[in-house]
């Protein structure tokens, strides 16, 4: 599990670095978008990504015969949530609402991969032990 939050702060320090750059260097597409909004947006996904992991991984551990129930209530607890922060952003910032919202769908894109990569590869070998 640590390796995998080793990533995740990497992934969130490089997609922070890119949040921030859209802003250092004006880049026109985000220029309605406050200089704020596209970074909390980086550490929400950090942060509902890593405890989504955490949880999928207890409950591979604790019950593995109930992992498909809990990793579908997680996922779809997880989507619900996206979408409430989704529109909580774009009503933030109503004039570059449609501008956030492509920040927040490559962000979405990006964790994911990263995520499902990571479940992928610890499913493969749930205990952690190298063959």
């Amino acid at each position: 599990m640590k390796g995998y939050f080793k990533g995740l702060a990497l992934l969130t320090v490089c997609m922070l670095l890119l949040a921030f750059m859209t802003k250092w260097t004006d880049m026109a597409f985000f220029a309605p978008v406050p200089a704020w909004l596209l970074p909390a947006a980086v550490v929400y996904f950090a942060v509902a990504y890593g405890v989504q992991y955490w949880y999928t991984v207890i409950s591979v551990n604790k019950h593995p015969k109930a992992f498909v129930q809990s990793f579908l209530a997680v996922t779809v607890a997880v989507l619900f949530l996206h979408i409430l922060v989704l529109a909580g952003g774009v009503y933030v910032n109503i004039a570059g609402g449609k501008r956030f919202a492509v920040g927040f769908l490559i962000l979405y894109v990006v964790y994911t991969i990263y995520l499902t990569a990571s479940l992928v590869r610890f499913m493969k070998n749930p205990t952690g032990k190298t063959e």
